[in-house]
């Protein structure tokens, strides 16, 4: 939706002075999906550094998820068309931002999160790599290139990606200072395994920032643009209380001001309508389906911090399934579903849920 975008230039600010430390030249940001990661990117992130005299270039993995090396062939030859023409670079971020909000809306295109027919890069795809950042760089003269890098624990999901892993560490690594990288995640159980398993050629080369969730003021600012633009009064407790029904995810809660502009409908009218549409866009019901019942019951209880491994949940793993509540079956559930990026596991007994919304649906279900 034009103009309401939630500007958050402090975050960006902040973001571009850890890099400007020299602590690190490359920072991970890691938030599940649905969080604002992207725009916050191309609307926030890449503008501020531009301003500061980077050459930012954003490039997604996911832009074909079974060759995730052409999403940065395309984001460097377009950098370097952009500065042979001595175009805007804003012309290309805008460019970038139109079709990243056109992606959003194919809400089908979200399940597919994996390869499904992984393609290794030739080593002329490598090649040519090296050579297009060879490019950009000797035409960025004293610019320094801020390679914003989208969906990069992809990279970790398929054994065929490994010498494009391989080929991007030592891109980097040949030009510390001079090329600098922010890359988002939307799992943190495939950026742990690219960031800090020893045998990964990004072991202890990136540094990991949390991306806050919106709080009060973005609410506000719904609120406000509400009244002002559209005659709408909604009080800050009812959208916030949307807010959280959708696990605080910036994208379904615009999803909700949509369908309040366009239908004149309520907030609870609104947030209805969302969670049927959340819960058909994520495929909910397919992914239950997937779901043996102990891994239902080990779900629900790493959703409320419950201990998986405790008596309580042992003898309800009894009670309610056809299996043993011993720890062997609930270590396989767990392994179930953190392969399906249902959970992560990054500090042993800690672990985070990386689907919004499942929690809600199963309930229902029971």
């Amino acid at each position: 939706m034009e103009g309401w975008h939630y500007p958050r230039a402090d975050l960006a600010e902040h973001y571009l002075s850890l890099l400007a430390l020299g602590i690190s030249s490359n920072f991970a940001i890691i938030a599940p999906r649905r969080k604002g990661k992207t725009l916050f990117v191309l609307q926030d992130l890449a503008p501020q550094a531009q301003k500061k005299k980077y050459i930012p270039v954003y490039a997604s993995l996911w832009q074909n998820i079974n060759a995730p090396h052409e999403g940065l062939i395309t984001a460097l030859e377009e950098a370097i068309a952009a500065l042979d023409k001595k175009a805007v670079f804003s012309r290309l971020l805008k460019t970038k931002i139109k079709k990243a909000t056109v992606s959003n809306e194919l809400l089908g295109k979200m399940a597919v999160e994996f390869a499904d027919n992984p393609c290794r890069p030739s080593s002329s795809d490598l090649a040519y790599l090296e050579k297009l950042l060879s490019s950009l760089e000797k035409k960025a003269g004293k610019k320094t290139i801020l390679l914003l890098i989208d969906e990069i624990q992809h990279l970790s999901t398929s054994k065929h990606f490994d010498t494009l892993t391989h080929t991007l560490r030592t891109m980097l690594d040949k030009r510390q200072g001079r090329v600098k990288g922010i890359f988002t995640g939307s799992s943190r159980h495939y950026m742990n395994l690219l960031f800090n398993e020893p045998r990964s050629p990004f072991y202890h080369f990136v540094e990991s920032v949390p991306f806050p969730d919106m709080d009060k003021p973005f609410i506000e600012f719904l609120k406000d643009k509400l009244a002002r633009d559209h005659q709408i009064t909604a009080s800050h407790q009812s959208l916030n209380r949307a807010f959280l029904s959708f696990d605080k995810s910036p994208y379904w809660m615009m999803k909700l001001v949509a369908h309040m502009v366009t239908f004149k409908a309520t907030v609870d009218a609104a947030q209805k309508y969302v969670l049927e549409l959340m819960e058909a866009a994520e495929g909910f019901e397919a992914i239950a389906r997937k779901m043996k019942p102990i891994d239902r019951v080990v779900f629900l209880a790493l959703s409320e911090g419950v201990n998986p491994f405790s008596k309580e949940l042992m003898d309800k793993i009894d009670r309610e399934t056809n299996v043993k509540g011993v720890q062997s079956n609930i270590q396989r559930a767990i392994q179930r579903l953190s392969d399906a990026n249902l959970i992560s596991q990054i500090h042993k007994g800690v672990y985070n849920i990386e689907k919004p919304g499942m929690r809600r649906y199963l309930e229902r279900l029971q």
